[in-house]
């Protein structure tokens, strides 16, 4: 009985060793998946450019979304000097006015005005991504080369596309090198259809009497493509829109024919 015991015992032991292995394999092999790629810079193969290149796509990519989702959400402002405070977020008025008569648009080349606002919040961003590469490289006793940055963003109906020219040279104290001048990150949103919606929005509440929009019937009108949302605040009309089968979101702000105190 004690020997059968303490056979027991025994296999206990050692069922518990290895699952303490498994999982420190496990653990082991994740942190080896998530080490950014700037602290692999050691592990550069200078007969290639994918280390450099998938580095600054990635300073791309997030940058890019993070703009996005702030454009969606402000009414296609970055940061938004005049606008409305509405469930945490701050809405941007793309139409606006004080009167009894038809809003003001304030930004009637929107399309051109987001691309810009984008452009230049990755700017920002890249910018001080690269440095902390080029701090990186310093450490490991390399060295770094930049030329000018050059950003452009491309808006089209279902996705955004943001193009860098950025010539970086990275150098060992060998000689070898690495080079790369063109990074490009694409985006599945469909920014530039919503634009457009917000735009046949904003003409309408200007033509219309009194602001009467039947934005119902707009979305009838485009096949089912868009959907809008509408809440009405503080004298203010809110839309939400969105394109079918894709969760990205456009809101903004309009005050429009507004009703004098009696």
């Amino acid at each position: 009985m004690v020997m059968h015991k303490r056979g027991q015992i025994t296999v206990f032991v050692i069922l518990g060793i290895l699952i303490i292995a498994v999982l420190g394999l496990i653990f082991y092999l994740y942190n080896l998946r998530t080490v950014p790629e700037v602290e692999k810079i050691s592990e550069f193969d200078f007969s290639k450019t994918e280390v450099l290149k998938n580095y600054v796509e990635g300073c791309i990519e997030k940058a890019g979304n993070e703009a996005l989702n702030l454009i969606g959400k402000q009414g296609g402002e970055i940061n938004p000097g005049f606008y409305l405070s509405y469930y945490g977020n701050k809405l941007g008025y793309l139409c606006y006015t004080t009167e009894y008569a038809s809003c003001y648009n304030k930004k009637p080349f929107l399309l051109n005005y987001v691309q810009n606002e984008i452009d230049a919040y990755v700017t920002r961003k890249i910018t001080s991504c690269i440095n902390e590469l080029d701090n990186v490289v310093k450490n490991k006793g390399y060295t770094m080369q930049k030329g000018n940055l050059d950003i452009k963003t491309s808006i089209n109906p279902y996705s955004a596309s943001i193009n860098i020219n950025y010539p970086i040279t990275i150098k060992s104290s060998t000689g070898a090198q690495v080079q790369q001048s063109s990074f490009v990150k694409t985006f599945n949103m469909p920014l530039g259809r919503l634009i457009k919606s917000a735009e046949d929005i904003i003409n309408q509440e200007i033509k219309n009497p009194q602001g009467v929009v039947f934005y119902n019937a707009y979305t009838l009108s485009q096949n089912g493509e868009i959907s809008i949302e509408r809440d009405t605040y503080a004298n203010t009309e809110i839309y939400i829109i969105n394109a079918q089968n894709n969760p990205y979101k456009f809101q903004f702000a309009v005050q429009n024919y507004v009703t004098p105190f009696p």
